[in-house]
């Protein structure tokens, strides 16, 4: 499903009226019976509503729905808080006073209703709330018992995640066609509530060049054993790093891409630890390198030197951050020409280095695993920022230094070197604990190491961790969940995915994309 900003938006639409020729009364019939739809299901003892209508299209959508929730038998009011609407909204207006019905005069008690339907502000809003617009939206937010927002709580922009005062705080958002960047990015995602996409009947290949896209996983490519296999043709993966205090990164890694499948694993590992690693490991193997008890660029040369053996590389959990780690880094990016990824301190370090540059090098692209604070010392870009624009940031950086990055925050995305962004919504607060990401860099390099189809092996990663996560707050508790915990249930993750892929996409009107 495709991701649009605003301006995307009102382009399909009026492709959709000019040239395919449906006329724009009927989307906003269309509109109102998905909202209708949704008081029904999700507010079923809404028996007194108030729908909340600006002059635009969305008031339209919201007038449309008020006729339709009177014909129902509904107790239904409107106030026109801005003044008398336009265009196909004034139509609508026209509709409810033949049947009798009249806006409110005057100021409306939010509070006597079940039900509240903010149809202020639609995609086409450009923020902040000026005027008695503000006024409303704070009387909404501090009077209003539950609220349903229109395409998008007014106040928001459809184009970032950043939260502008004053917005409508709603408990579900009905959205049109395609979701909004605002619907899915933090902090504004928590002012939607839950956010439900309705089809109405404007042609989806219309956004086919958008190269944002919400994964989805009942079309992921799981990984497939053949009856004729063997380990070696599962992937060697070799996961390097380790430090004194850090040893647990490795070991997690490692213990997360034998259950995500891969055949060999082997930890690469300073010389004076490696007995930690002897004793903490069964199935995987450990390598010893040179010297002492951090990394070493003397560790370069072998580790290089095991590229026919290795499927992928993994590089920088517990590694730690100091002057020799910075040139360890540069020279695995430059000489290691299989599949590579980076995680924790390996980019630490080469933020250290800057010189990022040095990735546009690499025969193949290099796969950065950042969180935000990580990836806010490779860019120099504030957390906030990198929070509320993390598509855009996760395109830009992607195109810029040709690699496949995998952003991590609250949501994740997946963007690739010609400019594509992936996003994943699967996961959990509870997931927010350290060793969550070792865990996912595991999952990664061993799918990296089985498939020569990157994308799809992150595109798999990033869910597969994400449904670990939400498995384990289940059968947990949000505020006990441990990394580990994540990597013992990857085969149930694979299970629900598996499940998912052989059902297959589901035509529906109406889809939630975040509960």
């Amino acid at each position: 499903m495709k991701i649009l900003k605003a301006q995307e938006m009102a382009n399909i639409d009026r492709k959709t009226i000019e040239e395919i020729g449906i006329p724009s009364l009927v989307l906003m019939e269309n509109a109102a019976r998905a909202l209708l739809r949704v008081v029904l299901e999700e507010f079923p003892e809404a028996e007194k509503i108030l729908v909340v209508a600006g002059k635009g299209n969305n008031g339209g959508d919201g007038l449309a729905l008020a006729r339709m929730l009177h014909l129902i038998g509904k107790k239904v009011d409107f106030v026109l808080p801005l003044g008398d609407p336009k265009g196909d909204a004034d139509y609508q207006l026209s509709v409810l006073r033949k049947l009798g019905l009249k806006p409110l005069e005057g100021e409306a008690d939010f509070g006597s209703y079940d039900l509240v339907v903010d149809a202020i502000f639609g995609t086409g809003f450009s923020p902040p709330v000026k005027g008695k617009a503000g006024q409303v939206i704070e009387k909404i937010n501090r009077e209003a018992k539950r609220v349903l927002a229109v395409d998008v709580p007014s106040g928001l922009s459809a184009d970032s995640g950043r939260v502008y005062e004053p917005s409508v705080k709603a408990d579900v958002t009905v959205t049109f066609q395609f979701p909004k960047v605002c619907h899915l990015l933090f902090p504004s995602s928590k002012l939607c509530g839950k956010v439900m996409v309705a089809d109405i009947s404007i042609p989806n290949y219309l956004a086919q060049e958008i190269k944002r896209e919400l994964i989805d996983p009942k079309t992921l490519k799981l990984p497939r054993r053949e009856r004729d296999t063997y380990k070696t043709k599962e992937g060697h993966v070799l996961i390097v790093g380790g430090s004194p205090g850090k040893t647990g990164a490795v070991i997690m890694a490692c213990r997360s891409a034998t259950k995500t499948g891969s055949g060999l694993v082997t930890a690469g590992v300073p010389s004076e630890l490696n007995p930690i690693f002897e004793t903490s490991l069964l199935e995987e193997m450990s390598l010893p390198l040179p010297e002492g008890d951090r990394l070493s660029v003397f560790s370069v040369k072998e580790i290089v030197s095991m590229q026919e053996r290795i499927s992928a590389l993994a590089l920088g959990m517990g590694m730690g951050r100091y002057e020799e780690g910075q040139d360890i880094v540069r020279e695995i990016i430059l000489n290691w020409g299989k599949p590579l990824l980076l995680d924790a301190d390996a980019l630490n370090n080469l933020a250290d280095l800057g010189n990022l540059e040095i990735l546009k090098k690499r025969r193949a692209p290099a796969v950065l695993t950042p969180h935000v604070g990580e990836f806010s010392r490779l860019t120099g870009l504030e957390p906030k920022e990198i929070n509320e624009n993390l598509i855009d940031v996760a395109q830009d950086f992607s195109t810029r230094y040709g690699c496949f990055l995998v952003l991590k925050s609250a949501r994740t995305v997946v963007s690739t070197p010609d400019g594509r962004a992936f996003l994943s919504v699967r996961g959990t607060p509870a997931m927010a604990k350290g060793g969550s990401g070792d865990v996912l860099s595991g999952i990664l390099v061993s799918l990296m190491g089985r498939t020569a189809d990157i994308l799809s092996a992150l595109l798999v990663g990033v869910t597969l961790h994400g449904v670990a996560g939400e498995l384990a707050e289940r059968k947990l508790h949000r505020e006990s969940v441990r990394a580990g915990d994540l990597i013992e249930l990857i085969p149930e993750a694979y299970k629900v995915l598996e499940s998912l892929s052989e059902e297959g996409p589901t035509p529906d009107l109406l889809k939630e994309v975040v509960g």
